[in-house]
């Protein structure tokens, strides 16, 4: 019996655990480089003064059809499901409160989701940089789409 507990202590010391631990590292994850962001065409950027702060506009309901004007960089909030809202103008942030929500945006600053299923789509970039993205769930898509022309035609690649 004293034999079977005598076999099953460690009777290596600290120093010697220590000495093994450096030849059974921790895997180290493998290096991921950063991407390299898309330029910008010139011709999809859209100034304006950051300093302006209008009024906060909204989207409500349940399946919802609606066309919102941002004329003073405002904030919008899309609240509720299944909602449709084409939104012109630049925007300071879109925010997403809700489940599959599709939102079609001329620029904005920021776009934040607090709902999956989402899909937001704009076409320009604001004062030239990409939108800031902050995704409280999962399952979201943002994409950026051409600018079309005044004669329904599109003027650049997409991205």
């Amino acid at each position: 019996m004293s034999a079977a507990m005598l076999a099953s202590c460690d009777l290596r010391s600290g120093i010697a655990k220590e000495n093994m631990e450096k030849f059974n590292p921790t895997p180290t994850p493998p290096f991921s480089p950063t991407p390299t962001p898309i330029p910008i065409d010139p011709a999809d950027i859209v100034g304006v003064d950051i300093n302006q702060e209008g009024d906060v506009l909204s989207v409500n309901g349940y399946d919802q059809k609606k066309t919102i004007n941002c004329t003073k960089f405002n904030r919008v909030r899309v609240n509720g499901d299944m909602n449709l809202a084409s939104i012109k103008g630049v925007c300071r942030e879109i925010m997403i409160n809700g489940d599959k929500n599709e939102t079609t945006v001329d620029a904005a600053m920021e776009f934040v989701f607090n709902g999956t299923e989402n899909r937001v789509k704009y076409s320009r970039f604001l004062n030239g940089k990409q939108p800031l993205l902050t995704q409280n769930r999962p399952g979201n898509i943002i994409e950026k789409v051409e600018v079309e022309t005044t004669s329904g035609q599109s003027r650049n690649k997409p991205l």
